[in-house]
């Protein structure tokens, strides 16, 4: 089971102040040792210094008085007081031991201060010259309770170390497992999210790193929420216009299959065939009308276009000739009032652009209405006097197979895509479409170039 990261801090933290910890014990348990041996170095030669002082002091006065006394009694008176005390004396001459009440051999080395075990017991032993010179006095102490001290400051820090120990591993587990949980908590939410919801949120109480961690994950849950959706819509859209696309080319040949079924197999007369002929050729129409605009569409979103100087007047005259008699037939009247007015732009597309605006605005009309084409200062406007539209209807008139009248557009042929292509027409230009309509009175289409 791999460990979490909390669990591998508790466990790197606990270690580490561990090993600082019994280090600093251990230095401090050494220095105090070995102060405490300096300081009783320093009392145990204070000492023998006094020993040796009142031995000369004693040994002067001797034989200043010319009292008979040998010196061996005045060692010896010596040796007994201070031994009582547990003090060992020895007096040497000429390297020869004259007195001594040590129960063990001792060594000397140079005058210096020895450690010396001896009684099996450790023993400070100091050396002097007294008396002029004429005797070595030999001081030793024992100090055993330097080691007993020793062991009890280790026996203190053993303990100590294990108390803090302990008492820091159960508060470290309990910090770091309570700043751990939010941690914790946004690792739950990650498998919230990969289970496939991705409603939660992370909890963003606080303001430390973890809290900033967790906002900086919520805005790229928020994110990448926005662009599901997004996507989601992009895919309810082109589902869409896959069925409209479907039932759009399933209508012309169904009927298209129908006649052509009819002709073949029922005795009819040649005015009926001619009537059944006429309408395969107009739906075919519609369907090559309707193959041609997602054409130009995908020519549009996938293509750059080449462009070059246009004359919008031109355009315009070439689409209302064109569109001159269709009107006519359907007792419409188109009008132009057109100024000289030069853009940059494909003059293919463009006159996609303003035939099916054109197009749809003698739609638009009964009979009677007019058809007003006018430009001016880099800006077209095709405007009519016929149905107009509402504003939920302009909110949506320039997506793919939107029709504002379905019954109409069947019957005319509409595919519910022309404006939609005219959209991509006029952002591929860099222009811009606006709608203006009112019910019954008409609507006015203005395209505005930039440039």
């Amino acid at each position: 089971m791999k460990m979490r990261f909390w669990q591998k801090t508790y466990i790197f933290t606990l270690v580490l102040f561990l090993l600082c910890l019994n280090i600093g014990n251990l230095s401090l348990t050494v220095y105090t040792y070995q102060k405490n041996v300096e300081t009783t170095e320093t009392a145990v030669a204070a000492e023998q210094y006094f020993v040796a002082m009142s031995f000369e002091r004693d040994y002067t006065d001797m034989t200043e008085s010319n009292a008979y006394r040998s010196p061996s009694l005045l060692m010896q008176s010596f040796g007994t007081y201070y031994g009582s005390k547990g003090l060992y004396l020895a007096f040497e001459k000429d390297g020869e031991t004259v007195y001594s009440n040590f129960t063990n051999k001792y060594t000397i080395e140079d005058n210096a201060l020895l450690h010396t075990d001896f009684d099996g017991k450790r023993h400070i032993v100091i050396s002097s010259e007294i008396c002029d010179g004429k005797y070595v006095m030999v001081f030793a102490k024992n100090v055993e309770y330097l080691d007993s001290e020793f062991q009890s400051l280790m026996l203190t820090y053993a303990f100590t170390s294990m108390g803090v120990s302990l008492l820091l591993a159960v508060c470290l587990y309990f910090i770091l497992k309570k700043l751990s949980a939010p941690l914790d908590k946004l690792r739950k939410t990650t498998e919230v999210i990969e289970a496939g919801d991705f409603s939660v949120t992370a909890d963003e109480k606080g303001s430390d790193e973890i809290t900033l961690l967790a906002k900086s994950f919520n805005s790229m849950l928020a994110k990448i929420n926005e662009q599901m959706k997004t996507l989601e819509s992009e895919a309810e859209r082109k589902q869409m216009l896959v069925d409209n696309m479907a039932h759009e080319l399933r209508t012309p040949l169904t009927s298209i299959h129908g006649y052509a079924e009819y002709i073949e197999k029922a005795n009819i007369t040649e005015e009926r065939r001619l009537i059944a002929v006429k309408y395969i050729i107009s739906e075919s129409e519609r369907l090559q009308k309707i193959s041609e605009i997602l054409l130009d569409g995908a020519f549009i979103r996938g293509n750059d276009i080449e462009t070059f100087d246009v004359d919008i007047a031109s355009v315009l005259t070439d689409v209302a000739t064109k569109l001159q008699m269709r009107a006519a037939n359907v007792g419409v009247e188109i009008v132009c009032d057109l100024s000289a007015v030069i853009v940059k732009g494909n003059e293919t597309l463009l006159s996609i652009l303003f035939y099916n605006l054109t197009e749809n605005a003698i739609k638009a009309c009964s009979v009677g209405g007019i058809v007003k084409i006018s430009c001016t200062d880099s800006q077209v406007i095709v405007e009519d006097n016929g149905k107009g539209m509402t504003a939920e209807q302009l909110s949506h008139v320039m997506e793919p197979f939107y029709r504002t009248d379905k019954s109409r557009s069947r019957a005319e042929g509409g595919a519910g895509l022309g404006l939609a292509l005219c959209k991509q027409i006029v952002q591929t230009h860099g222009a811009q479409i606006h709608f203006v309509s009112e019910i019954n009175k008409g609507t006015k289409v203005f395209v505005t170039f930039t440039s």
